[in-house]
């Protein structure tokens, strides 16, 4: 997903249509942006909405940068600990923020760590 024009950008494209000096096309020229935009901007005068670009869907990531840096480094420090390990170890360091087990192997997944799940367990298939 892009990122939304700015706030500015958009009221200089909204001074620019409610000037009526130019067409459409010459305003997105102008301001370097596509035609639908500013027929967006368009509608959106019209219908007395705000400019303001609406926030993201989706939930906020519970892990934070700082999150994923700690995991990493417990990864680093014992490369063999276990995603029900380090999701103990988790909670423990960070109490206001409880993850699930699944949480930290997404993580893992993210950050492009992987480890095995049981290093002592036979290999499968007939013995």
């Amino acid at each position: 997903m892009t990122t939304p024009i700015s706030v500015d950008l958009r009221a200089r494209i909204a001074e620019a249509i409610e000037a009526g000096e130019e067409s459409q096309p010459l305003i997105a020229e102008r301001f370097s942006v596509s035609v639908t935009t500013v027929e967006r901007i368009s509608r959106k005068l019209r219908q007395g909405e705000s400019l303001v670009p609406k926030s993201p869907p989706g939930r906020t990531p519970k892990l934070k940068e700082r999150h994923l840096l700690w995991i990493r480094g417990e990864m680093e420090k014992d490369p063999y600990l276990g995603s029900y390990h380090l999701s103990e170890r988790f909670n423990r360091r960070f109490p206001k923020n409880r993850v699930h087990r699944s949480t930290i192997l997404r993580a893992l997944h993210q950050l492009g760590l992987s480890f095995k799940k049981n290093s002592l367990r036979s290999p499968a298939g007939p013995t």
